[in-house]
């Protein structure tokens, strides 16, 4: 099965870039976060392809996108193509939310619909992490820093 691979808020020139931001999966703004997610994607999905989203991320228990976007994503859409009910329940809130949302805004609920029996493999998005060192804040002065390690 071939892989298309995505790279969030990268500057990586190389390949498709999306961008989903942790602080939208913090205040819980399902409505940008699956506005965010490219058609392309969807329909790589249908052509039975494995997606694959890499995220960089300072946090050593890795990030937001792999922590609870992705898994939300693959329940939301596995429901909504094959009825499946979700697996993540530690995460019940997020789905929950994002699952509203979509049934708030037609024209986002469509966007999705539109695949349902065009998708035969039910969805599993992947996530990758790469840690990297979170960089200094400019505007802090660096006798602060010390106390914030």
């Amino acid at each position: 099965m071939k892989t298309i691979t995505y790279h969030n808020l990268s500057q990586n020139t190389n390949g498709r870039l999306v961008y989903f931001r942790s602080t939208d999966i913090e205040q819980m703004n399902w409505h940008r976060l699956l506005w965010s997610i490219p058609d392309e994607m969807l329909y790589h999905l249908s052509q039975g392809k494995q997606i694959r989203i890499i995220d960089k991320t300072s946090s050593k228990k890795g990030g937001k996108i792999k922590r609870i976007f992705i898994p939300i994503m693959n329940d939301l859409l596995n429901n909504l193509y094959f009825d499946i009910p979700a697996k993540n329940k530690n995460l019940v809130n997020h789905y929950l939310y994002a699952l509203e949302t979509m049934k708030k805004d037609k024209s986002l609920l469509t966007k999705f619909l539109y695949w349902r029996g065009i998708i035969f493999n039910l969805v599993n998005i992947i996530g990758e992490d790469i840690i990297v060192d979170k960089e200094p804040n400019p505007l802090r002065p660096k006798k602060y820093l010390k106390l914030l390690e």
